[in-house]
């Protein structure tokens, strides 16, 4: 056979034969099916020292479509296959490439079907009718033509995998970024984002972004965002001390200089925002890295940092809220000269029951931030009452009963989720599950559960405490309470989940202590 000058005199740098045939590793994985062996040793033969991007074939062979499709789903990682049609029935290849693509729902796999028979299987119906790659009569895959459907296939096989990858990291990319507002998901995004941005650039080199995000500068402390390849496990919550000292020294130098550098350790990028804040990004890259992939990789920098700066603003607007929760309950408190840690047990009494009794955790958050108001009205209740030692006459017990509305009438007109739901804890943790509280009279679930998680970690907060009308309780007489109320006072399910956890409760008291 007189080979093809064209693939004589050219072939690609990705491509080249080693000088050592023996020395190179395996790459792709080619499926040979086909009844007769002939027809194996064959393609063996002509394929035996056939290499692509460097790298040896690893050839598996079938006899038969029950022992092919056997094979297939014990190798998810085959790149192409060269079926004989007619096998065990005139028609075995084409029930295998059927059950390949719909049962085994393997659509990356290279089909190249085979036949010495084409009156068999026309090759008009079966292209048209099956999802194969290529149609060869065995006559016209001479030794230079099955090394060219070996590199086409291949290639092929090769691009799809890519944009495969590329799909599933801008899945990840997505899934993290509708993540990217929950606690500690930043990483996550920052993470899945540099992955796929290494994908992209073809880049299989380790690296890691990290942040200072203090106008400190140099001084200032730094946490890992996002690392791949082998610095994947250094990601840490608050600095960088798991990096190794060759990168630390680079991004030393980096923050001393304010600039992005190279050397051969590889490159740093830096970046500082308006608001001061500055990033870095270590890439572990043998040889130079193009202009174009410089640039890419500047932009994420740069735009992580962004991202992160906005998240921290809003976490920081959040936690000034919280806190005003808290300050504006423990002034009450303050003025019913009861302890300011009675808000602060209420409110993690609250969210530790929320959670017990199966309530979603973004509702647990929102009541354990509203219950530090839960007695908020008292702002309205005058002192002689609010601080009488002894019992209350029935007229100035009606007085007091108002702070319940009160606190609902002030907070309610906030169109702010915690503080709606503090207005509706205000409202109803004086009800009782009989329905003999106030100032509503509910009764049983009517009774909002945010109002009945507020009224039990209330009553068991205040049961072991002093106040001006009583001294604190033992933890048993509180229990022998507890116990006595459920299904009267209390929600009975929620009495049994404190009961059933009672010193886990007790605990919280013993860490914010009067």
């Amino acid at each position: 056979m007189i080979s093809n000058p064209l693939f004589a005199s050219q072939t690609s740098s990705a491509e080249k034969v080693p000088t050592d045939p023996a020395d190179a590793e395996y790459g792709y994985t080619v499926l040979i099916i086909d009844d007769e062996v002939e027809v194996h040793k064959v393609t063996d033969l002509t394929l035996k020292r056939f290499r692509f991007d460097g790298k040896r074939i690893r050839f598996l062979h079938a006899y038969s479509a029950r022992e092919a499709l056997q094979i297939f789903a014990d190798n998810e990682d085959i790149a192409l296959a060269l079926v004989d049609v007619v096998m065990e029935t005139d028609h075995a290849g084409l029930d295998l490439v059927h059950k390949v693509r719909n049962e085994l729902g393997n659509h990356l796999v290279r089909l190249v079907l085979r036949t010495g028979q084409p009156g068999q299987a026309p090759e008009h119906e079966v292209i048209e009718r099956y999802d194969i790659n290529d149609y060869k009569e065995k006559t016209e895959l001479t030794s230079q033509k099955l090394k060219t459907l070996m590199y086409s296939g291949l290639r092929s096989f090769r691009d799809i995998q890519t944009i495969d990858s590329h799909r599933k990291g801008l899945r990840q990319v997505i899934e993290s970024t509708s993540k990217m507002l929950k606690p500690n998901s930043m990483s996550e995004f920052a993470t899945a984002v540099l992955k796929e941005i290494m994908n992209l650039l073809q880049l299989d080199s380790s690296a890691v972004y990290c942040t200072t995000f203090s106008e400190q500068g140099f001084n200032g402390q730094r946490r890992i965002l996002a690392a791949t390849g082998s610095m994947a496990d250094v990601i840490a919550e608050d600095d960088s001390e798991g990096l190794p000292e060759s990168v630390q020294r680079l991004f030393d130098k980096a923050l001393q200089e304010g600039r992005s550098l190279y050397s051969e350790e590889g490159y740093v990028f830096y970046t500082e925002t308006e608001s001061g804040y500055q990033s870095l990004l270590y890439v572990d890259t043998n040889g130079k890295l193009t202009d174009a992939q410089q640039e890419l990789l500047d932009i994420y920098c740069f735009n992580v940092a962004l991202t992160y700066a906005s998240l921290l603003k809003g976490e920081e607007i959040l936690d000034t809220q919280r806190e005003l929760v808290y300050l504006l309950g423990d002034a009450v408190e303050m003025r019913s000269k009861e302890t300011g840690a009675h808000v602060k047990r209420v409110s993690l009494v609250s969210y530790r029951l929320a959670q017990l009794y199966g309530l979603p955790e973004e509702e647990c958050l929102v009541i354990k931030r509203a219950a530090p108001l839960h007695d908020f009205g008292k702002v309205a209740i005058p002192d002689r009452i609010l601080h009488k030692p002894g019992k209350l006459d029935l007229e100035e017990w009606e007085t007091m009963k108002t702070h319940a509305a009160v606190g609902h009438d002030i907070l309610r007109k906030s169109t702010k989720p915690i503080l709606k739901v503090a207005a509706m804890i205000c409202m109803t943790h004086h009800e009782r599950w009989n329905g003999k509280g106030y100032p509503l009279g509910l009764k049983g679930s009517d009774i909002p559960i945010a109002g009945r998680v507020a009224a039990l970690a209330d009553v068991f907060d205040a049961l072991g405490s002093k106040r001006c009308y009583k001294e604190p309780w033992a933890k048993e007489t509180i229990r022998e309470e507890l116990l006595k109320e459920k299904g009267e006072h209390f929600d009975p399910r929620l009495v049994d989940l404190l009961l059933d956890n009672f010193e886990d409760f007790w605990e919280i008291r013993n860490r914010y202590p009067d």
